[in-house]
């Protein structure tokens, strides 16, 4: 596959992004019975670059209705990065030879039992997206632009280990009549990856 070293957002994405090799043990579960997970933020660039989003069954018997990133648990002997590329292909039907894998996210705790580890990959625009029907009900690509204005950053507090945290959701296309309501975790990571990028305090 074939891509833009140059391209601006790759040259900015590059320095905020960890190995995708995971050389640390930061993505190893810390809790007793907490499991491991890993979750791909896919980007595809179609004149402007994309991010591919997808909304999960009504009928899921956890997060039913809720926006994420293709993802799971890692299964035993997977790297994180395989887990994520195979949950991927999984349920979008994207094989791991149309994504390119620019690097990770700080893993972080979940509000679930999870421990998860989110990747940063490129899709060849060419791959054709086949969501799985069990898994996903629906798939979008909104422009990462839109993830990155901070006029879209819609404030609100949540508790989270006996602590408060500033959270921020972002309503697509605007606050008043969202037809995709990003929040939570999938929210979180994008701000991550907005603060990295553009944050300078």
């Amino acid at each position: 596959m074939m891509f833009n070293l140059d391209d601006p957002l790759i040259k900015r994405l590059a320095p905020i992004l960890k190995s995708v090799n995971m050389c640390d043990d930061s993505h190893i579960p810390k809790r007793n019975g907490q499991r491991p997970a890993s979750v791909l933020i896919p980007l595809v660039k179609r004149g402007e670059w994309q991010v591919l989003l997808t909304r999960r069954p009504m009928h899921m018997p956890t997060h039913p209705g809720q926006i994420s990133f293709p993802g799971g648990r890692t299964e035993a002997g997977e790297t994180p990065c395989q887990g994520a590329l195979r949950e991927t292909h999984e349920e979008v039907g994207i094989a791991a030879k149309d994504i390119h894998l620019l690097g990770s996210l700080p893993s972080f705790n979940a509000v679930s039992e999870y421990r998860v580890t989110p990747f940063v990959g490129i899709l060849n625009p060419a791959a054709k997206i086949i969501p799985c029907p069990s898994e996903v009900e629906d798939t979008i690509e909104i422009p990462f632009s839109f993830f990155m204005n901070p006029e879209n950053h819609k404030p609100r507090l949540a508790e989270f280990d006996g602590k408060t945290h500033q959270l921020y959701d972002m309503p697509w296309p605007n606050a008043g009549e969202p037809k995709w309501h990003v929040w939570g975790m999938t929210a979180m990571m994008l701000y991550r990856i907005y603060q990295g990028i553009y944050d300078e305090t």
